[in-house]
C-alpha cells in the first residue's frame, strides 16, 4: 500500500512577496493536529500556554520560551495544546542569501539550526533552547522590530528585515551555546567539528585529518556525521565549499579558477562537476543567470 502523502505548505502561498521570502505569522490558540511538511524553513518560537509537539514519530511537551527549528520536508503537528500561542518565522535561506560570515565559527549555530532538527525526528532528544522570561521578552522585541520593518515596504525594507533577521539567528546562536555544557554534551562534538569546518573548508582536508581532530576513527566520523547531519564528512565539505563558491560568484568578479580555488578546489574541472551536482548548473551559467536576474 502506497503511503499517504502528507498536505504540504508551499512558500508560494504563504509568503507576501515570493521574491523575498521572510514572512513573520504570530497565531494565537494554536492547534494544528494533521501533520503536514513545508518547502521552506520555519524558526518556532513558543510565547504562551503549553502542548505537544510531534516530529516524525517523536512527542514532546513545549511550553513558553521553548525554540527550535523545522527544516523544509520535515513533518510536523502539535496533536495537544493548552492556550497555545506561538511565532513562526518562516525563512528561505537560498532565497535569502544570507551572508554568514563568521556565524559558522559558533557551535550554537550548528546545534540549533543544522543539527538539532534531524536529532529531533530520530530520538527523544532533550536538550533543547528554553528561553528564561527576560530572554523570551528580548526575543520577542527583536521579532517585533522584524515585523515593522517588513510592514512598512519603504525603499531598503528587505535589506533591513534581513538585517534584523540575521540579528535574531546570531541572538540565539548565542543563546544555545551558554546552555550549561552538560545539557548540551550530545551536541558538542559533532557542533565543533562543523565549526571548525566552516573557518578551514579551504584548507586540503581529508577524513583522516577530520577523525584526528575529532580525536576519533574514520568509521566513527562517518557515523557521527551520518547520524548528526544526514552526509558523509566529505559531501558535507563538498557541500561547504559549493556555497562559499557561490557566495564568491555573486559578489565578485574572479575567474572561476581563482574561486574554485579559493573555495578549496586544487582541480577547476573537479570543482565545475561538484558545482553542477550541487547546484544544478555550472558555476559560469550561475553567474550569468545571476547577472542577468539583476540586470
Amino acid at each position: 500500500m502506497a503511503k499517504k502523502r502528507l498536505p504540504q505548505l508551499k512558500a508560494a502561498n504563504l509568503f507576501p512577496d515570493p521574491q523575498f521570502r521572510l514572512h513573520v505569522m504570530r497565531i494565537e490558540k494554536h492547534h494544528m493536529a494533521t501533520p503536514h511538511t513545508h518547502d521552506f524553513e520555519e524558526l518556532v518560537v513558543i510565547v504562551g500556554g503549553s502542548g505537544k509537539h510531534q516530529v516524525g514519530r517523536e512527542v514532546y511537551d513545549i511550553s513558553a520560551g521553548d525554540v527550535f527549528v523545522m527544516l523544509g520536508g520535515m513533518h510536523h503537528c502539535y496533536p495537544e495544546a493548552n492556550n497555545l500561542s506561538l511565532i513562526n518565522l518562516l525563512y528561505d535561506t537560498a532565497n535569502l542569501r544570507l551572508p554568514l560570515a563568521d556565524l559558522g565559527t559558533l557551535p550554537g549555530y550548528h546545534a540549533l539550526f543544522q543539527v538539532e532538527p534531524r536529532l529531533r525526528q530520530r530520538r527523544h532528544f532533550k536538550n533543547r533552547l528554553k528561553l528564561g522570561v527576560d530572554e523570551l521578552d528580548r526575543l520577542t522585541a527583536q521579532i517585533g522590530e522584524l515585523e515593522a520593518e517588513l510592514r512598512s515596504r519603504s525603499g531598503g525594507s528587505h535589506f533591513l528585515a534581513t538585517a534584523h533577521f540575521m540579528r535574531i539567528f546570531g541572538w540565539l546562536a548565542r543563546a544555545y551555546t551558554r546552555i550549561p555544557a552538560g545539557q548540551r554534551r550530545p551536541l558538542d562534538q559533532i557542533s565543533r567539528l562543523l565549526g571548525y569546518l566552516e573557518q578551514h573548508y579551504a584548507k586540503p582536508l581529508s577524513v583522516e585529518d577530520l577523525s584526528k581532530i575529532a580525536r576519533m576513527s574514520p568509521s566513527g566520523l562517518f557515523r557521527l556525521f551520518r547520524h548528526h547531519v544526514g552526509r558523509s564528512p566529505v559531501d558535507y565539505l563538498i557541500r561547504l565549499r559549493i556555497g562559499r563558491a557561490a557566495e564568491m560568484l555573486r559578489r565578485e568578479t574572479a575567474r572561476i579558477s581563482e574561486v574554485s580555488e579559493a573555495a578549496g578546489f586544487a582541480d577547476s574541472n573537479y570543482f565545475s562537476r561538484q558545482f553542477h551536482r550541487v547546484m544544478g548548473m555550472s558555476p559560469r551559467t550561475y553567474r550569468h543567470r545571476l547577472l542577468e536576474h539583476e540586470g
